[in-house]
């Protein structure tokens, strides 16, 4: 622990101070987990209902599929719900992490996604071929600015159109998913809100998402989820958060509870992120990257650029359709 940088120590510091944690969830490939019982009659904790008046027949993801989740699910949602988040917040979401779930390789049902340039005529194009990143312009529509003395390319992708609250409702879903029984009757508005379809409805008036980006090569098949909830005795922090990790990307997402957070109402909120790993060799790749999105505005957003620098070992020419560059 000592060679760790100050800042995290002090950061892991805070939260062991602060918070408590619940056992991480480690997602590999060929597990399978069900959170929740499977007994009858089957109660929904989205919309509070139960069987028969809900249906339980479809599985459950307790995060969306496009992270690369095939394995965990819940028994506490039930179709209609199922469809409404899958029909909505859910797409919302995927817009808003579809550039990094590319540049991480995450795959999602129909692999890794492929990301062009907007509207019907040929342009650049980022494409994961299972081994290399098939990187595509054209002469009179340059678009990678390509580096080879320092093996980059930089360059931007678009984000298909999204609502950012709508998107953070998504991320705020996972992690309703994931508490437990005890805790729901805390964050019943909350189940309300995310549901909420017209998404115009102010909610809470700071939320902050924590982002993290570690650089360098990270598994593209593991998926990290831990929940926290605030100590007994302490009234200065949000109630709970969780941290959701994924390809290359740690997603920092509080879970608003009108009841537990009254004693933070109109008090200004200042703490670190929580530590996350750092990256495999920081003097190759660099240290991790924080940054704090505001996913609060009611509107859609359209044509958003990502900026992003690309590293590579080879980078092999075709003058005639691409440039192909391997990671």
């Amino acid at each position: 622990m000592t060679d760790l940088p100050a800042a995290t120590l002090a950061a892991a510091d805070f939260y062991d101070t602060h918070y408590a944690g619940a056992e991480p969830v480690f997602l590999e490939p060929g597990m399978k987990l069900m959170l929740g019982s499977s007994e009858r009659p089957r109660h929904c904790r989205f919309c509070d209902k139960s069987e028969p008046a809900v249906t339980f027949r479809d599985e459950a993801h307790a995060l969306p599929a496009a992270f690369g989740n095939t394995g965990l699910f819940s028994n506490y949602e039930c179709d209609a719900c199922n469809h409404l988040f899958g029909e909505g917040i859910e797409n919302h979401l995927g817009n808003w992490t579809k550039p990094m779930r590319t540049l991480s390789r995450i795959k999602g049902r129909n692999g890794v996604p492929t990301i062009k340039k907007p509207g019907p005529d040929k342009g650049w194009r980022v494409e994961y071929s299972g081994t290399s990143f098939q990187l595509q312009e054209y002469e009179d529509d340059p678009f990678f600015e390509v580096n080879e003395e320092t093996n980059q390319l930089k360059f931007e992708l678009h984000r298909d159109t999204y609502i950012p609250v709508a998107a953070l409702k998504g991320l705020v879903k996972i992690g309703l998913t994931l508490i437990p029984d005890v805790e729901t009757q805390h964050f019943r508005e909350t189940y309300d809100w995310i549901r909420e379809t017209d998404h115009s409805r102010n909610f809470v008036s700071e939320f902050p998402v924590f982002r993290t980006l570690i650089p360098g090569p990270m598994r593209n098949d593991l998926i990290v989820l831990m929940l926290m909830r605030r100590r007994a005795g302490i009234d200065t922090v949000p109630y709970a958060f969780f941290t959701f990790a994924y390809g290359n990307e740690v997603l920092q997402v509080f879970l608003p509870s009108l009841s537990q957070d009254r004693c933070i109402n109109n008090q200004p909120l200042s703490f670190p992120a929580f530590p996350t790993p750092g990256s495999l060799d920081p003097a190759r790749y660099g240290h991790p990257r924080l940054t704090t999105e505001h996913l609060t505005g009611r509107e859609a957003v359209k044509g958003e650029k990502v900026s992003a620098t690309f590293g590579f070992d080879t980078l092999v020419h075709n003058p005639a359709e691409s440039t192909e560059g391997e990671t």
